[in-house]
């Protein structure tokens, strides 16, 4: 499975300008390559690159690109002299080959009609910060398997047992238990909501009077400390990967909405 898909390539590349600024016509055996499919052929392969960020950040985008179609020219030259592209099997995967590009540049206009815009930025950082919240939290946690063995070592630390030590002894939080259960600085959202609601439901110094379910199992909960949030990133810092994040949704959604439309039926068998 493609670790980026095809219309999410399209739309980091055209929202990363820069990276796709420097290719140029050339030819080959008088055959000419355009910017437009050099273009194209980058952001397939970025479809397919596990780290599609990274690679549009490369240096040498332009000279690998400039090498691979090179390649499919002249092989396809060859090809066809060979009488190759007549083949029942080779037309089927050009008419799927077809179709890819055709995708692509539909995707490519659908996006210049519907771009992401500042406002859309915005919006979609508010909503983000307002999930993250004001204020983060540094919680102290033990993790047991049953709710019974919870409220018996809940019972023993309301009585004056060391939550650190309990939870260096019993806690199967492997992360935190040899640091007293302490999980640092964090906003309650990246919790599971149960966490989140506890946590956020206690005061500075408070410990939940009956544990927390989690798929993980059951956890006594104390919060530590608590302070206006820090950690959430500036929008300047999250700009470009919102826009990304918006322009692929973009895309999904108007990929999703024409398959809808199609008219799909299995064929029966003969």
């Amino acid at each position: 499975m493609l670790k980026t898909t095809i219309a999410a390539a399209l739309a980091l590349a055209l929202a990363s300008g820069a990276a796709m600024a420097e290719f140029k016509d050339f030819t080959v055996n008088g055959e000419l390559i355009t910017k437009a499919q050099q273009e194209a052929l980058a952001a397939e392969a970025i479809s397919s690159n596990p780290n599609p960020h990274e690679m549009i950040a490369n240096p040498q985008i332009e000279e690998e690109i400039r090498q691979m179609m090179i390649e499919q020219t002249v092989m396809g030259a060859y090809a066809r002299k060979q009488g190759l592209d007549k083949l029942p099997e080779v037309e089927g995967d050009i008419r799927r080959a077809t179709n890819m590009v055709l995708e692509n540049h539909a995707v490519r206009d659908f996006l210049k009609k519907n771009p992401v815009t500042e406002k859309d930025l915005e919006a979609q950082y508010k909503q983000e910060a307002d999930r993250w919240g004001p204020e983060e939290y540094r919680v102290r946690h033990i993790l047991v398997k049953t709710e019974a063995e919870a409220k018996t070592l809940l019972e023993q630390i309301n009585k004056g047992a060391s939550f650190a030590k309990t939870a260096a002894e019993k806690s199967l939080d492997e992360g935190s238990k040899d640091v007293g259960g302490i999980l640092d600085w964090q906003s309650p959202s990246v919790y599971t909501m149960e966490l989140a609601n506890a946590i956020r439901g206690l005061k500075k110094g408070e410990t939940a009077k009956a544990p927390v379910q989690s798929p993980a199992g059951f956890h006594i909960v104390k919060v530590e400390d608590i302070r206006p949030a820090e950690l959430f990133p500036k929008f300047e810092d999250r700009k470009e990967d919102l826009r990304h994040l918006l322009m692929q949704r973009k895309v999904q959604g108007f990929i999703h909405e024409q398959i809808l439309r199609a008219d799909v039926k299995d064929v029966p068998a003969k």
